[in-house]
């Protein structure tokens, strides 16, 4: 059985307004185990997907590693001054001027600029958004006291927030978002005598602040207002549904690049494993640096989703243990200690099992790189036993004093 009692603290700040509802639910101790066991097979799903996503990104870091490799050896240097045919079909690096004769334009605001490579649109509108906190508190009997609060607060957000889902809908009413953040590109851009193919375009990252000048075309009801372009009565006291707009751009500008020459245009390469390849960085820049740059990124990537996958297990694990401490939950203390315990078994089981499971993946990809971490694993667990082996007891015989 479930018992809720609601209590609303309506209250006002003295910049934007704010207020909260807050709500005390019961749960009583047969529908907590219910929701245990659901929770436990929730955590059978999460710990089966930790595994394919640990086993999955040690492939995906392997082919990285492997294409990086493959194309650091057999990269060639290039003259963007002109196209040589002899370089057709191979990865290829080289420096020089990234410009257009179509320069971008945001049509929906009349804002553009010559030599525009890229132009990105960032919108935020002033919206209520929802805050959720809860404290629960076990009673004896097995029952659970669940003090939710719902804040809402108004707050610049760059993505539409859906009032219709809030907790408490009345007087937190957003409008629809007329218009979204976008970014928007050239489809004619060259570096030297080379065009330059939309994959490779998106790797040019180099966004600088971009002030819309003389906005021309603008729709109704906005102004510019220094370099942002604004929708509301007062940009110092705004209200629901205001709108502020700011952009960044790519302007003509020196860029390396590493991609596969295809006949006259820069293209992404693609290795054997099927990785795709496709660097820019702003200056003149060294292919060596460049690989180096992509390798730190992909073992920044793989390294979070390690941490993501043994983060799923750990609360698979930990979930799937759950019903022992509600079963207990008659006595609050019992299933105190009985979910520090689930949670430390879940601890000591997801360690190890995580680092199996990327040994097993390295294994399959690299048997000689899984056999070490087969092999370092084991020395160390072997190790740490030694250390923790208790010294041995010598008894003496009565009467004899130790020298």
């Amino acid at each position: 059985m479930m018992i809720r009692i609601r209590r609303a603290e309506h209250f006002m700040s003295d910049e934007y307004s704010n207020d909260s509802v807050t709500e005390v639910t019961t749960t009583g101790w047969g529908q907590r185990i219910g929701q245990s066991i659901v929770g436990a097979l929730i955590g059978l799903l999460l710990v089966i997907g930790s595994v394919v996503l640990l086993w999955w990104n040690e492939g995906r870091a392997v082919d990285a590693i492997r294409a990086l490799d493959r194309g650091a050896k057999q990269l060639v240097e290039a003259q963007a001054t002109a196209v040589d045919p002899a370089k057709d079909g191979k990865l290829v690096h080289l420096s020089g001027t990234m410009e257009t004769k179509a320069p971008v334009r945001d049509t929906v605001f009349g804002v553009g600029a010559d030599n525009l490579l890229r132009l990105k649109r960032t919108v935020e509108m002033f919206q209520w958004v929802e805050h959720k906190e809860s404290h629960s508190r076990k009673n004896f009997g097995g029952s659970e006291t669940t003090e939710t609060t719902y804040s809402y607060r108004k707050e610049w957000t760059d993505h539409p927030v859906d009032s219709s889902h809030f907790h408490e809908p009345g007087g937190h009413g957003n409008p629809s978002m007329p218009v979204r953040s976008a970014t928007i590109d050239s489809q004619d851009v060259q570096l030297g005598a080379y065009k330059v193919d939309r994959g490779v375009l998106d790797a040019v990252s180099a966004f600088a602040g971009f002030d819309p000048g003389q906005a021309t075309n603008l729709p109704a009801g906005y102004r510019k207002t220094g370099d942002t372009l604004y929708r509301g009565n007062d940009q110092a006291a705004p209200a629901i549904g205001d709108i502020k707009i700011r952009y960044t751009a790519v302007t003509a500008q020196t860029i390396s690049v590493v991609a596969a020459q295809t006949g006259g245009v820069l293209a992404p390469f693609h290795d054997a494993n099927g990785y795709k390849l496709a660097l820019a960085d702003a200056g003149v820049v060294p292919a060596s640096v460049m690989f180096k740059e992509k390798a730190h990124e992909e073992s920044v990537l793989t390294w979070i989703l390690r941490a993501v996958g043994f983060g799923l297990m750990l609360i698979g694990f930990w979930l799937m243990g759950s019903p022992l401490g509600v079963i207990l939950g008659v006595i609050p203390l019992l299933e105190t200690l009985a979910e520090a315990g689930a949670f430390l078994i879940a601890l000591i089981v997801s360690v190890p099992l995580t680092l199996l499971v990327i040994a097993a993946a390295w294994m399959a990809h690299r048997p000689l790189i899984g056999i070490g971490l087969i092999a370092g694993a084991i020395g160390l667990g072997y190790l740490l036993r030694r250390l923790h082996r208790p010294a041995p007891t010598h008894f003496l015989p009565a009467g004899t004093l130790p020298r």
